[in-house]
């Protein structure tokens, strides 16, 4: 469901807000069956790239143009102990 949720958004928001996402675990392997489910690169897949949100090793298919621009994305100062470093926020914009 993670195509819809990015079609979703893209009806829900005006070009002048902002999506904001939260983006933990990175550090899990996205193709693990078992929540929490890893995330590294699914929010640029989705949003970024406009492509299905299923991560492929080889990266063949990731060259279309999504319909959001990143605006930044860091890795906060403050997150809980067991996720330290392992979790990073995105902004997002329509283009």
């Amino acid at each position: 469901m993670k195509k819809e949720w990015a079609e979703k958004m893209v009806h829900l928001l005006s070009p002048s807000n902002i999506l904001v996402c939260v983006e933990f675990p990175l550090y899990k392997d996205p193709n693990e069956q078992s929540p929490p489910w890893g995330l590294q690169g699914l929010y640029w897949n989705l949003l970024g790239e406009g492509v299905d949100g299923i991560l492929h090793e080889s990266g063949a298919g990731h060259s279309r143009q999504g319909w959001w621009k990143r605006l930044l994305s860091y890795s906060p100062e403050r997150t809980c102990e067991v996720r330290e470093g392992t979790d990073m926020v995105s902004m997002w914009r329509l283009t």
